[in-house]
């Protein structure tokens, strides 16, 4: 009895264990390509996202922002900016630290 009961409760720790450990099919990520339905992120390295989460990032010199179809926020050196779907926006130059789409 004692066997069956540490075998069913090693089984439910592995299964929790690979519960905590996998990624969500809509995590953010950086699209290979840009287009109109990702996050933006224009710069001389225009970078663009999609999905949705947190990620941190260091991002030089982004001058502009064209949420797509994504709402959310980007973490920069002048502060938080919040974006809804479809906004563009043109910024002084900053650095982006952190991009956060719902």
């Amino acid at each position: 009895m004692k066997k069956k009961i540490l075998g069913i409760a090693t089984a439910l720790t592995l299964a929790a264990g690979l519960t905590l450990v996998a990624t969500p099919a809509h995590a953010i990520f950086r699209a290979s390509s840009c287009a109109n339905h990702y996050l933006n992120l224009v710069s001389s390295n225009t970078t663009c996202w999609g999905g949705a989460g947190y990620t941190t990032v260091t991002l030089y010199g982004v001058y502009h922002l064209i949420a797509g179809n994504n709402a959310g926020f980007v973490q920069r050196s002048s502060g938080t900016l919040y974006f809804t779907k479809w906004w563009s926006t043109s910024m002084a130059s900053c650095t982006v630290a952190g991009i956060n789409i719902y």
